[in-house]
């Protein structure tokens, strides 16, 4: 009689000794803050350069000239330095925009938020990498991206329903207006400078360009014109035919 086979090991996953289960609380010294802080550039660099899913915590460490067990005192994690590091990032930019005088011309305002859009694409393509790609439920930052994404877009459907109260029947309409508009804007601003398509940057090769192309497509969706032909202060006024 053939005796039974002996079951095959089960696999354990490999679980670092040093990690935390808890967020850190914030260092206390000056010199740990200032490691805190190169372990975020470190991230924020090596995003520039490759996918998240393949920097490793070694990565990071040796860019910033730390050590794995040493990042334990500040972080939770890889996901945990990588939210704090987008979060910064979306917050300053909300903060520049929300914080700008409110101009009497609403396109004004809009082709402010359309040049600070531009350039945060522009001076962070690997981080928006990681954030705007992140469109399933499985991908870390998925829920902050949809939770920044609803926030912002609620403020441009309040701006279009004041603008036009008569225009939409519910608040929900004004709200996929305002989806439809602005997921115009981060698809195009994404090929432009995350996938760095070359017939987009020989159409508008400056940051200005792009700025004033969108400003056009906003306008005209909005207001149904060409807005070469408003001059109020802080904005770039977009002469002729931007190529549409």
């Amino acid at each position: 009689m053939k005796s039974a086979s002996k079951p095959a090991p089960r696999a354990v996953a490999r679980v670092r000794l040093n990690a935390v289960r808890t967020k850190p609380a914030a260092p206390k010294t000056k010199r740990g803050r200032e490691t805190r802080e190169r372990l975020k550039t470190a991230l924020i660099e090596l995003l520039q350069e490759r996918a998240y899913q393949d920097i490793r915590l070694e990565d990071i460490t040796d860019r910033a000239g730390s050590r794995v067990s040493l990042f334990y005192h500040y972080f939770q994690s890889k996901a945990d330095i990588a939210q704090e590091v987008l979060t910064d990032m979306l917050e300053a930019f909300k903060l520049e925009v929300g914080r700008r005088q409110k101009d009497a011309d609403p396109l004004a305002t809009i082709h402010y938020a359309n040049q600070r859009m531009v350039a945060l694409y522009a001076n962070n393509p690997g981080a928006m990498r990681c954030l705007v790609d992140s469109k399933d439920d499985s991908a870390p930052f998925a829920q902050t991206w949809r939770s920044i994404t609803l926030d912002w877009n609620r403020r441009i459907a309040a701006s279009i329903a004041r603008q036009f109260p008569d225009a939409l029947p519910r608040n929900d309409a004004y709200l996929a207006l305002a989806f439809a508009l602005s997921g115009m804007v981060d698809d195009f601003l994404f090929e432009y400078f995350v996938n760095e398509q070359a017939a987009l940057r020989q159409a508008y090769p400056t940051h200005d360009a792009v700025a004033a192309f969108l400003t056009t497509l906003w306008c005209r969706a909005l207001y149904l014109r060409n807005p070469g032909d408003i001059t109020s202060p802080g904005f770039t006024e977009v002469s002729g035919d931007p190529g549409l």
